[in-house]
């Protein structure tokens, strides 16, 4: 690929361990992100769910916001924003006001979901989901244009409304799309500007989505676009003691993703237990090894990559001394550190 790969990371691992305050865990996140901000991480990535309990999942534009000024110039980025969910007026106006305080930082991941009791918060079933999420975008890009919007949808209604502001990035933040089958690919390279595949589905499944993403791009004359993908990172001394460090938290999200119903039948297979050699779905290993599988991602024509930092330490200093290392023995020979 000619263009470089970027490496950014989720805020995801940070919420843990659960039994901190609320205040402290967001607290802490920020100094955290603050201080990752001048280490060469190209984004910060927060994700949204809704009624998480016993998991913590802060909510988006607010974290967001509330990290714009401590992140220098790392983008900010929602990975991803569960649209079916949103009102899309009010995910709209959103994302342009967290894109002009950020002053064109922002990156906007969105997603249709996959948990009915958020989706029952809104009135909303499965079936809902995919034509809620192409009305919704629909509905934002008239929006940001800046024009006066009559929209008659099955969702959502304006009549004779436009908004106060664009947003700062024009047409707007760039679009990129969480898919982990190949209908949602699809859907991606037809709607927004990039892909991010999900951080449970195989290396060879992240290989085959990203030929058809694309090839769908192509067959629409449109630009290459973004191709990424979240993966758990997994660091150590050797594969063996960082499978060992992260088990717990792997055991964790294994459960929850499973309580969840995360994997549906028209989804590539999720690793979802301890059955799958880690290998085969994280970025795990000593430093050189973790630097080794992002050459093969790139190879098979990622250019983005999302750490979900399965073994980051507990204590802020001992974060910020993790997310250094990284930066220096992984970012850097990858040749991934953003200027």
């Amino acid at each position: 690929m000619s263009e470089s790969m970027r490496i950014g990371f989720h805020l995801t691992p940070f919420w843990s361990p659960t039994d901190r305050h609320p205040t402290q865990i967001i607290d802490e996140a920020i100094q955290v992100v603050a201080a990752a901000s001048r280490m060469g991480y190209a984004w910060v990535s927060i994700g949204q769910h809704l009624l998480s309990h016993p998991t913590v999942w802060p909510q988006p534009f607010p974290m967001l916001a509330r990290m714009a000024p401590e992140t220098g110039a790392m983008r900010l980025k929602t990975s991803v924003l569960l649209l079916p969910i949103v009102n899309a007026v009010e995910a709209a106006e959103n994302i342009a006001t967290l894109d002009h305080i950020s002053h064109g930082r922002l990156d906007v991941g969105v997603s249709i979901g996959y948990r009915d009791k958020e989706l029952e918060t809104v009135g909303l079933r499965r079936p809902d989901r995919v034509p809620k999420l192409e009305e919704s975008l629909a509905l934002m890009k008239q929006l940001w244009a800046g024009d006066e919007v009559t929209f008659t949808g099955r969702y959502t209604r304006v009549t004779a409304g436009r908004m106060g502001f664009r947003p700062y990035q024009q047409p707007h933040p760039p679009l990129e799309m969480g898919a982990q089958s190949v209908g949602a690919t699809r859907r991606a390279a037809r709607l927004t500007d990039g892909v991010f595949f999900g951080p449970q589905i195989a290396w060879d499944s992240v290989a085959k989505l990203a030929v058809v993403f694309r090839e769908a791009r192509q067959e629409a004359s449109q630009p290459p676009g973004a191709v990424g993908a979240s993966r758990a990172l997994i660091v150590g001394p050797n594969r063996q003691a960082a499978a060992t460090a992260a088990r717990a938290y792997l055991e964790k999200t294994f459960a929850m993703y499973r309580a969840w119903q995360m994997q549906e039948p028209t989804m590539m297979e999720l690793q979802l237990s301890f059955d799958v050699p880690l290998e085969s779905w994280t970025v795990c290993g000593s430093p050189a090894d973790c630097v080794e599988t992002i050459a093969q991602g790139r190879a098979m024509g990622l250019n983005r990559i999302g750490f979900t930092i399965y073994s980051l330490p507990g204590d802020v200093k001992a974060r910020i001394e993790y997310l250094q290392m990284i930066a220096e023995e992984i970012l850097r020979p990858a040749g991934a550190l953003a200027s």
